[in-house]
Order: structure tokens, then C-alpha cells, then sequence
């Protein structure tokens, strides 16, 4: 579970989560004195974390924009949690408590029907911000939030973030604008979903799960590794339209469908990048 603090957290099931506080890299050993090489070390391991924490939260550009005195005030109340990949890391109902930048894998936001039925909503890749909706007022998650793939988060307490909020008011600026986008991304996707034909839907939805474009390594191939039942739970389509889809797109050059995954050499040609500022892709 998201919102508990320790050293080690059982999300779901006796799925394993390790929690890295800031807190513990800042803590000086007992045996180092000052202006021994173990002091030393420790002060750039301190450093390199500080640095590496912000230039995390710096890849959303709304934080991009915080003051120095903002985003350290932050970054002293950050950790690193560990989930292993579709590790429940919060449930429908329960109060969201931490928010910050996805690290590596991704966040996969489902709502699961009366029937039994799962439908994906989005998945949030490396370089996303989360926990929009909890920074202004207690408030339970809307949605299922898990693992995608193996993923790290950078996590600060929503607490924590609050008090930073009153005492830096330049963060409830981003925040409104942070929420603003987030609402405008919820009608954009009921649009999609109720307008858009099946195939315009599974390319949004392949170009969301590729992650954003611009931080991609020059000459890697994006890869998604989902079953086409999972595809067809984001686009509301049975599997065997989703194959057909898929098949459809390899044909076309597209795509290339390999054992287990799907392989995009072109994400520009899969989906133009006019595209991109109306579905908020970027």
C-alpha cells in the first residue's frame, strides 16, 4: 500500500516494495569524523542524490519552474520506493498520501466494473508527475493505481508537500495548473472514447504507453510488453479486433509484432506529431 512509511512495504499480495528515505543518505555514520575519505564520500553520494532527486522532479516542466528554496524543500522529504511489475500500489477508496515523478516503469490506472471487467485508463511513464488530485484536500484514489513493469517512483508525502505549499505559494500556481491539465486530459479521453474509431484509439494508446518521445536515446526502438487482452481493456475492443487492428498496422509498416511485444520503429509515422499537443502526449 502507497501511503504506508517504512522500510520495507507489502503493497499487495506479499509483493515486495523497498523505500530509499533522502533521509538515510543524509545521516552521517557514526565511525566517519570530519575530513575523513568516508565523510567525503558520504557528502557526494549526499550531492549526487540531491541532484538526481531534482532533476527528476524537473522533468515535468511545471516543476521545472520552482524557485531553488521550493524544490529543496521538496527533495528533503523525498524517498525511492520499488514496486515489482502489477504490484497493486493503491486501491479504489483509499486516501491518496504521496505524490511525485515516476522513475522508471510506469503507473497503470484501472477501474474494475461490477462485472468484473477491467478498464485501463492510462499508464504514466517515466518523467510523469502523480498524486495531482490529493495535494489540495484529502481525497480516495478514483482508480486502481499499479505497477508497469518494474518501476521506481520518487515519492514525497502529501503532508510534507502541503506544508511546502504554505510556506513556497509559488507551488499552489503549479499545483492549479497541474490539476487544470489533468481535467482537460479527463474530457480529451471521454471524447476519445465515445468519438474516436477503434484504430485511432489503439495508436493513442500505443504512442501513451511508448512513453515520451523526447526521451528516447537516439536510435532506440520503443518496445511494449502487453497482451492484447490488456490493449483491449484501454480501448474498450475485444481481442480479436485488437489483433486484427495490430495486424492491420503491420501491414501498413507501422508496427512489427514480435513474441510478446510490440515493436515501433516510427513513433512519429505511428502517431504525426500534430498529434500530440491535442491527446497531451508530450
Amino acid at each position: 500500500m502507497l501511503a504506508k512509511d517504512s522500510s520495507e512495504i507489502d503493497p499487495a499480495g506479499g509483493t515486495s516494495c523497498r523505500v530509499v528515505p533522502l533521509s538515510d543518505a543524509r545521516r552521517p555514520r557514526e565511525a566517519a569524523t570530519p575530513g575523513t575519505a568516508a565523510t567525503e564520500s558520504r557528502l557526494r553520494e549526499e550531492k549526487d542524490r540531491s541532484e538526481f532527486f531534482a532533476e527528476s522532479l524537473r522533468m515535468k516542466p511545471q516543476m521545472a519552474r520552482l524557485s531553488p528554496d521550493a524544490l529543496e524543500a521538496l527533495i528533503r522529504k523525498a524517498r525511492i520506493m520499488r514496486f515489482a511489475d502489477n504490484a497493486l500500489i493503491l486501491a479504489r477508496g483509499e486516501e491518496m498520501r504521496l505524490a511525485g515523478a515516476v522513475l522508471c516503469g510506469g503507473l497503470r490506472s484501472s477501474v474494475t466494473g461490477y462485472d468484473g471487467h477491467e478498464m485501463s485508463i492510462s499508464v504514466l511513464r517515466r518523467g510523469s508527475f502523480y498524486g495531482w488530485v490529493g495535494l489540495m484536500a484529502p481525497t480516495p484514489s478514483p482508480w486502481d493505481m499499479y505497477a508497469h513493469g518494474p518501476t521506481e517512483l520518487l515519492a514525497i508525502q502529501i503532508t510534507d508537500f502541503r506544508r511546502a505549499m504554505r510556506d513556497h505559494t509559488e507551488l499552489n500556481a503549479i499545483v492549479a495548473e497541474g490539476l487544470s491539465a489533468k481535467l482537460r486530459k479527463a474530457f480529451d479521453h471521454m471524447h476519445i472514447l465515445n468519438l474516436d474509431g477503434p484504430e485511432e484509439r489503439l495508436r493513442r494508446i500505443l504512442v501513451m504507453l511508448a512513453g515520451d518521445r523526447d526521451m528516447f536515446a537516439k536510435g532506440t526502438v520503443p518496445r511494449i510488453k502487453m497482451t492484447q487482452e490488456a490493449l483491449g481493456s484501454f480501448i474498450r475492443c475485444s481481442r480479436p479486433t485488437v489483433n486484427k487492428l495490430l495486424r492491420d498496422m503491420e501491414r501498413a509498416g507501422l508496427i512489427q509484432l514480435a513474441y510478446g511485444e510490440i515493436v515501433i520503429p516510427d513513433l512519429a509515422a505511428l502517431y504525426p506529431p500534430e498529434s500530440l499537443e491535442r491527446f497531451h502526449l508530450r
